[in-house]
């Protein structure tokens, strides 16, 4: 029975508060309907895809972090009392693995049973009177749904970013169609099929570029790797490419970024191009590319490639309230208050800057906007930052759950003037 229509003969006993929408039913977003049922709102979840759809994306690569921080005690005990067998708190899962056992499990809780729409896509949200309407694209077609309050779960992977110089789309990069990657491969089989013999041009700095040269190295040893990786990346080496913390709590981390390191001081695969930028590809007779590189000389060079595996990392999508009056940070584009709170902090102490494992939230007043009524939680709230930790966006729920329970209703739904 589909998720949308289930369980609807329960519905009208509870949830009569104010409407809430949560946008996006990954890991904070479910958390945050569970919460929200719990104070009395009337929830519905809006979901692109299906349940957990950004972490199916990378199926069987691990997390660094353990169950118990990828979950929390709130809903792991609600599952508990359902019968769901949960994993051990330190459990290292791949990412459909915690889809699985804990995100799948959640949504068929009582609590959100007929809450959750899958293949949902929320388009566009404005103010109509006092209420927001969401624009939301389904396979039955297009409808308006309105709420008092809104809540922006939906995160970033959705949008990858372009792999030309500051970010913008190199010159011929928007004709690349399928020969070019933007996300990890979901499985080591789709890997193979993808990249086994080819030459690739990877292009990424951050963990997802290390686990790309981590399972390059692993085909490589079972005979099926690429025939060559020139690999991309910004800055210049003063020691390894992957910074290894002698005290990572974190061990699976630490074993990747040491395994990376291993790749590229001996795979004989891998060309290393640090400092280069890509500002062109050019479509080749045969179906290869040749590919426009600038050296930090401004130099420019030039090589062939088969495909391209473009790690650069994600954006939000605020196109999704363009209509809303929300100010936004125009550097990480997050909300403007959480945004100066996350800078502030980077500034006071630089140790927190790229570790997840330093975030912390900021306090319930950091989560307002300048639209009332209106939140952003979870990765999207950081913005482009890449170290928000899942663990962030669990007590981000509380906090917004702390403002919804201070706040007047007539002022949740008041339109701005």
């Amino acid at each position: 029975m589909s998720r949308t229509n289930a369980g609807r003969e329960g519905r009208a006993s509870r949830g009569s508060g104010a409407r809430l929408a949560v946008i996006g039913a990954g890991p904070v977003g479910l958390e945050m309907a569970l919460a929200a049922d719990a104070a009395g709102y009337d929830v519905r979840v809006y979901e692109a895809g299906r349940v957990g759809a950004h972490l199916r994306r990378f199926a069987e690569i691990p997390l660094f972090t353990p169950f118990e921080m990828n979950s929390t005690a709130v809903t792991r005990e609600l599952l508990r009392r359902a019968g769901v067998a949960l994993p051990a708190d330190d459990a290292l899962l791949t990412a459909e693995a915690l889809v699985a056992r804990y995100l799948e499990q959640a949504a068929s809780l009582p609590e959100l049973r007929g809450r959750i729409h899958e293949s949902s896509r929320v388009a566009a949200i404005a103010r109509d009177d006092r209420a927001f309407l969401l624009r939301v694209e389904s396979p039955e077609g297009s409808r308006f749904d309105s709420a008092e309050i809104v809540v922006d779960a939906s995160g970033v992977v959705a949008r990858p970013l372009l792999s030309g110089p500051g970010g913008i789309a190199a010159i011929g990069e928007d004709a690349l169609g399928d020969r070019v990657d933007r996300h990890l491969l979901p499985t080591r089989e789709a890997a193979r099929a993808r990249f086994g013999g080819q030459c690739v041009l990877l292009i990424g700095s951050g963990h997802s570029a290390a686990t790309a040269l981590a399972e390059f190295d692993a085909m490589a040893g079972e005979g099926a790797g690429p025939e060559r990786v020139s690999w991309v990346r910004r800055g210049l080496d003063a020691g390894p490419p992957f910074a290894e913390r002698g005290d990572d709590p974190l061990p699976e981390r630490r074993a990747l970024e040491q395994r990376a390191n291993a790749a590229a001081a001996r795979a004989p695969w891998l060309t290393s191009l640090p400092g280069r930028s890509v500002f062109a590809y050019e479509s080749l007779p045969g179906g290869a590319l040749r590919v426009g590189l600038r050296s930090p000389r401004g130099v420019d060079e030039t090589l062939v490639v088969d495909r391209v595996l473009a790690l650069c990392g994600y954006r939000p999508d605020t196109d999704l309230y363009r209509e809303l009056r929300v100010h936004l940070c125009y550097d990480s584009e997050a909300p403007m208050a959480l945004a100066a709170a996350l800078v502030a902090a980077r500034a006071a102490d630089p140790s927190r800057a790229g570790d997840c494992l330093t975030q912390t939230t900021h306090g319930p007043e950091t989560l307002r906007t300048t639209e009332p009524g209106f939140y952003v939680i979870g990765a999207k709230s950081y913005g482009r930052a890449p170290d928000f930790l899942l663990r962030v966006g669990y007590q981000q729920v509380r906090e917004v759950v702390a403002l919804l329970a201070r706040a007047r209703p007539e002022t949740l739904a008041e339109a701005p003037a």
